[in-house]
């Protein structure tokens, strides 16, 4: 027993699996009327966007979030047991190559939906297979996002993580719901912070009717006249924001996080992942609400997508129990049971749901899904390591500070966009 749990490429077996693996092996030596069943190791990479998350803290959280789907799954198949892996995104895609090429790679991988585009597009992770099932129990639209030109699907989506606006009820009654007011809150006295890296920032770019510009560029076009005009008036926003005296940009979005638990922020841009950590510390202050929409146009949040993929170097038996899995976590009573225990996501099944009328939370997580729409072209040509996003960040970081131009800025801009990657 204890050979085959070491054959199955996973290195040495924690001391709980261990002790598993002792007792079924008691259990099947004392059975000779029936075949014994062996233990299915699954190994499952999950990937975290921020480095500085990878701590024994992060790793129980979502273990924590995730043993409940375990636990379930395993009620099905006693005989599957679940090992996890946390992994930079931005370090996945060498470790999963390394791995690869001693045969040691993940059975699953938990990432973003750009990051599954990417892997499926370097050979990393096998094409997710559809049938009927699969099909009825995930939305179109986000299916969609994760098929390639060929028609393969890159992973399952398994948990949309929506991009809303975090603040402070003590320091504000009510949220902004447009631009102008959050520069209202600002010049009130009140400190925002905005994070200022392209990929958390889109959302404004949405409000000012950048979208369409900036998605015309990422697929190599040359952007209208009118379309130019949007990205124009998007950057020239983030400048002159930049110069009111209480709007800070921060590097990214985990100092956002920090200054708003810490008291010194009033209102900041969020990650519905981040509800939980903020509700340890803000307790009944924390204010959620969907982001500010532009005097024309809507807001388009970054509403992460997270995505079962398939690794390359599993067995026969590890890969049915890995599909089965994937396609365990998408039923509907699971799905709901996960939207409404954490309050901080929403289901990919669209015979779920969503009872908006009894939460606040999910009323704004709902709004923000709806609002992030426009915005999803655009996301799915830029995954979280594509090199364009960093070059994009380089632009934005002089023009906040007035060393370039809005105008420069914007033929930058349309110029790293229509970079073939």
């Amino acid at each position: 027993m204890m050979r085959y749990l070491q054959s199955q490429r996973l290195g040495p077996i924690p001391k709980p699996f261990r002790l598993i693996a002792l007792l079924l092996a008691v259990a099947l030596g004392g059975c000779s009327l029936s075949k014994p069943t062996l233990p299915v190791v699954l190994y499952l990479a999950v990937t975290v966007e921020d480095d500085r998350q990878i701590t024994s803290e992060t790793a129980q959280s979502f273990r924590a979030r995730f043993t409940k789907v375990i636990q379930q799954f395993r009620s099905l198949h006693p005989e599957v047991l679940v090992q996890t892996a946390l992994y930079s995104e931005k370090q996945l895609t060498e470790q999963l190559r390394r791995r690869d090429k001693t045969g040691l790679g993940p059975d699953l991988i938990f990432s973003s939906g750009e990051q599954a585009n990417a892997l499926l597009a370097a050979g990393l992770v096998d094409p997710m297979p559809e049938n009927a099932t699969s099909r009825s129990n995930t939305m179109a639209v986000l299916s969609r996002r994760l098929r390639n030109r060929r028609g393969q699907l890159s992973g399952q989506p398994l948990l949309v993580f929506p991009q809303l606006a975090c603040f402070d009820q003590r320091r504000l009654e009510t949220t902004p719901s447009t631009l102008h007011e959050l520069l209202g809150v600002g010049a009130a006295g009140q400190p925002v912070g905005l994070a200022l890296n392209f990929r958390q920032l889109v959302w404004t770019a949405g409000a000012l009717g950048a979208s369409p510009g900036l998605i015309a560029a990422a697929e190599g076009k040359e952007p209208s006249p009118a379309e130019q005009q949007g990205i124009l008036n998007w950057l020239t926003w983030l400048q002159q924001a930049n110069n009111q005296l209480r709007i800070g940009f921060y590097p990214d979005q985990a100092s956002l996080r920090e200054g708003l638990m810490k008291g010194d922020l009033a209102w900041v841009s969020c990650s519905s992942a981040e509800l939980q950590r903020l509700r340890d510390v803000m307790g009944p202050h924390l204010g959620v609400a969907a982001l500010p929409n532009g005097p024309q146009h809507q807001a388009s949040p970054l509403n992460r997508m997270r995505v079962l993929s398939l690794g390359r170097n599993s067995s026969p038996r590890q890969r049915a129990m890995a599909l089965a899995l994937t396609e365990f976590s998408v039923t509907p009573l699971l799905q709901r049971n996960l939207t409404l225990a954490s309050l901080s996501l929403l289901p990919v099944n669209p015979h779920v749901n969503v009872p908006v009328q009894s939460s606040q939370v999910l009323a704004a997580l709902v709004e923000a899904r709806r609002q992030g729409a426009s915005g999803e072209p655009l996301l799915a040509h830029l995954h979280g390591d594509d090199p364009r996003v960093s070059q994009l960040d380089a632009v934005l970081v002089p023009l906040v500070f007035g060393v370039i131009s809005p105008e420069a800025a914007t033929e930058q801009v349309m110029d790293v966009l229509r970079r073939a990657q």
